[in-house]
Parts: structure tokens; sequence; C-alpha cells
């Protein structure tokens, strides 16, 4: 028999504010994706989406959420096991990853994450160690996250490979992780930093590849590139041996130029066992975006210009040069925000982040009101993919955090990244629906 008091807890503005925030998304990427070539319809294809993740959040609305529980380590198996599997595929060449399924493509990172957040949920269920919480505690839901993380990394999607760190930070402070033992985290987490940027600045070097490839097609650059393969496989420290390592006359002349090519873009930190050149390349060039204004710093450039163009008012619904013109790659999924900001400025962006912050908010709310420690959990779990998202896509956006292609949520288009995230608000609203059955 139906219980009315579902309907009478059920969250009408969480859902109406959702729903404003994916309306204003599809009329951003309809503007966004006028400038490509041929008849794309992506906003037509995201109201698609849109519609199968509502119909797949009516059905976890039918669930009553405790059932998942017991079901989450299967669930985060089969995840994990999709994930082996586009990496198998990957080794035999075919590097991808989605899953083609007729019409549609299915990414299971995306799912990852829920997935992560639903076990390690589970897993703290029963927990009563708040803030006694040690090093035995932690290491069954650190493995929950680095498994996937692994797999993720290897695709390679470093970016969704981070939110899931980012995500397990807030569930083990809510698991009530030993104080000291958190700050152990938060140190060893900046002195990697601290390393990652020694590295740019004073570390080892190495020859990039990709650059001398580029080379090799000009005509004029044969000296350059001969003298670049002839370091292939050294490291040395750019401040020093850099000059020293190349046979003298190599860059005389009318060959200044290419030694100042060399110079600026050529050589990468000597990273490479842990990121993929064009990762690298990406981090290289959120620091010094002017070093390759054609190549990996293109992206953070013109989403720059686009946002700062929009200026207070911005230019008017569908008159996005950045994107109208061809300018900015990817605009209707990682850098949807930049347009959004060109056409609608300062002014629109700040309504858009009022309603993110509503919705947050509102989640909070519902943290708030539980009463069992697996369902504050997962809100929690939810809610920090949800703010993690939103602020390192809008982060890119701006130049203030490297290009990782994390989608703006319930904004950038793809189907996965709508799925799931309807279904987590559908995973809120089901705790907050079922509250009054807590014990």
């Amino acid at each position: 028999m139906f219980d009315r008091r579902l309907l009478a807890n059920f969250d009408w503005f969480l859902v109406g504010v959702t729903m404003l925030i994916c309306l204003i998304g599809v009329a951003a990427i309809y503007s966004a994706s006028k400038g490509y070539p041929g008849n794309t319809h992506y906003w037509l294809r995201q109201l698609y989406w849109i519609g199968l993740g509502l119909a797949a959040g009516f059905v976890v609305l039918l669930i009553d959420f405790r059932a998942l529980g017991p079901l989450a380590y299967v669930l985060h198996g089969l995840v994990i096991l999709a994930l082996s599997a586009l990496l198998a595929r990957a080794g035999s060449g075919e590097v991808s990853r989605w899953f083609d399924l007729g019409p549609i493509s299915i990414q299971p990172s995306e799912f990852a994450k829920f997935t992560t957040v639903l076990a390690i949920a589970y897993y703290f269920r029963d927990s009563q160690r708040v803030g006694n919480l040690g090093i035995k505690g932690v290491l069954v839901p650190a493995a929950l996250v680095l498994v996937p993380f692994y797999l993720i990394v290897k695709q390679p999607d470093l970016g969704t490979a981070l939110l899931l760190v980012i995500v397990f930070l807030p569930l083990i402070v809510l698991a009530g992780i030993r104080l000291r033992l958190l700050l152990y985290l938060l140190a060893a987490g900046a002195l990697a930093v601290v390393l990652l940027v020694a590295s740019f600045q004073f570390g080892f070097y190495q020859v990039d590849d990709g650059v001398i490839e580029a080379l090799e097609r000009r005509d004029d650059a044969a000296p350059v590139v001969d003298a670049s393969r002839a370091l292939e496989g050294r490291k040395f420290y750019r401040e020093t041996s850099l000059y020293a390592a190349f046979p003298k006359g190599s860059f005389e002349g009318s060959l200044d130029s290419r030694w100042r090519t060399i110079e600026e873009r050529a050589f990468r930190p000597f990273i490479s066992a842990l990121l993929r050149p064009y990762q690298q390349r990406r981090l290289i060039t959120f620091v010094y975006p002017e070093h390759d204004p054609l190549g990996a710093g293109y992206h953070v450039i013109q989403s720059r210009v686009a946002v700062g163009s929009g200026r207070f008012w911005g230019k008017g619904f569908g008159e996005s040069t950045q994107g109208a013109l061809n300018f900015l790659p990817a605009r209707h999924t990682d850098f949807i925000f930049a347009i959004f900001a060109e056409e609608w400025g300062f002014a629109g962006t700040v309504v858009l982040l009022g309603l993110y912050a509503v919705l947050f908010v509102r989640a909070t709310g519902i943290i708030l009101q539980t009463r069992d420690r697996f369902s504050a959990f997962l809100t929690l779990g939810v809610l920090s993919i949800l703010v993690a998202q939103v602020l390192v896509n809008i982060g890119m956006s701006l130049g203030l955090l490297p290009v990782v292609g994390v989608p703006l949520p319930f904004f950038s288009y793809g189907g996965s990244s709508m799925i799931t995230m309807l279904i987590g608000v559908a995973l809120m609203l089901n705790i907050r629906m079922r509250r009054f059955l807590w014990t």
C-alpha cells in the first residue's frame, strides 16, 4: 500500500532547482553548438539524456535506499569489471572510455564515483568510532577508492580519478578519522603539490616527443630536430645542462626562432612515470599557458577570453563569438561555462552559481536531518561529487585549475554524466522521503 508520507516528504523545491539548471544547460548547449559544422542537435540529445536520467531517478525513488546497502559491493564490483574491460580493450590498441551500445555510449567512470560513495557509506554504516578512526579503519575504504582510481587513470582520465580522491576526504572526516592521521594525509598531499611545482621549476627535464614530431613536419627545422633527437632518453637540468647539451652551432643565425620553440615548448618535467605527455603539457600550460598558445595552452587562453568578453551583462543569447567562430574547442562539454559567461556576463554567472548554491544548501539540510550513518554518508558523498565537479569545472574555465576534463553537473553535454547526476539527486530525495522510517 502506498504511504502518503512519502509524497509529504518529497522535496519539490530541490527537483525544481535541479531541472532549472538542466534546462538552462540545454539552452547553453544549443547556443554553444551553433558554430559546429553540420546539424549536430546536441541540445536535443541532451533532452533525451535528461529524460533517461529522470526515468532512472524515478526507479531509484521506488526503492528504499537502505535496500541498496547490501548491493553496494556488488554494484561497485560490476563497475570495476567494466573499467577493467575497457583497460583490456585499450591493451589491444583500442583506447576508449566508453562502451558503445548501439545508438548510445556508456562511460563507466561516471558510475564509479557513485558506486564508490555507496560502498564506503555501507562500510561505515555501523561505525561508532567517532574521532578514533585509525589507519586500519581507513585501509578498506582506501582500497575501494584506489582500485577504480588506478583503472580510470590508465584510460587515461585523470580528472575523474582525482574526483574520487577529493570525495574520499570528507567521507573519512565524517567517519571520525583521527586528527593526527588527517593532518598526515593533508601534509602528504601538500608535499606532493610542492614536489610537482618544484619539478617544473628546478627539476629534471626531458625532450617532449610531441613537439619534436611537429617540428619534423617543417622542412627548415632539420638541424633542430637532429639535435633534439640526440637528447632522447636523457635527463638534465633546464637552467644548466640544457644549453650545454646541444652541439655547438646547432642554433645559429636563422635557427634562432626554432631554438626558442625548443626552449619554451619541447622540454617537460621528468614525471612521465606518473603522467602521460599530454597530461604533463596540461599542467605546464596551467602555469604558463602563453608558452604554447596554439597548442596545449589554447583551451585556457580562449576560455579566459570568452569569460572576460562577457563583462557584466554579457553579449546576449546566441551572440558568443568564441563559439560561433569556432575559437573555443569542447565548448558544449568541458567549457560550456565559458560560453555561458560570454553570453550572460557576470550577472548571468551569479544567477547560475546561486542556483548551485541553493542545491548545495538543500542537500546539506538533508544531511543534518539524517538519523543513521548510512544515509548521512550517502548524502555527503553525493553532495561532495556535485561540489567538487562544479568547483573544478569552473576553476579550469577561469584558468585557476589545470584542464582535466570534468563536466559541469546538469549543464555540460553528456549522457553518462547527466544520468548519474540525476540518480544522485534521486538518492538524496529518497533519503529525505523515508526519513520518518528511520529508527
